[in-house]
């Protein structure tokens, strides 16, 4: 499979951010840090096997993110509706509690929503 690589350096603060946690993280493992990690903390490194043709670098990039995002909505979902403990016994009982508590985060969603555009 061909595969490429994408590459983006951080902005300084997240930068900065990232190798504060490179040199905690050694430390707490009590490991002695590479010097080439503090160099690697200042990028974003991608493997892709999209076509630079169809997908520059930029939109790999963004791809990425929007992703990220994804991501970290899953995982507030786990966290507050307790997605990650299915009490269903069959499939139709899981997709119906599955769907009643994405129902559940849409609303809440919305409603939060309107509450924080609302003026003081």
């Amino acid at each position: 499979m061909r595969t490429r690589i994408v590459m983006a350096r951080k902005p300084e603060a997240a930068a900065c951010a990232a190798r504060e946690r490179a040199k905690r993280d050694a430390r707490d493992k009590g490991k002695r840090l590479d010097p080439r990690s503090l160099i690697a903390a200042e990028f974003v490194v991608l493997a892709t096997s999209l076509s630079p043709n169809d997908h520059p670098g930029a939109d790999v990039l963004a791809l990425y993110r929007l992703r990220w995002q994804i991501e970290l909505a899953f995982k507030r979902l786990k966290s507050l509706l307790r997605l990650d403990c299915l009490p269903a016994k069959t499939e139709k009982g899981g997709r119906s509690w599955i769907y009643a508590h994405l129902i559940l985060a849409i609303l809440t969603d919305e409603c939060s929503q309107d509450l924080l555009d609302s003026s003081p």
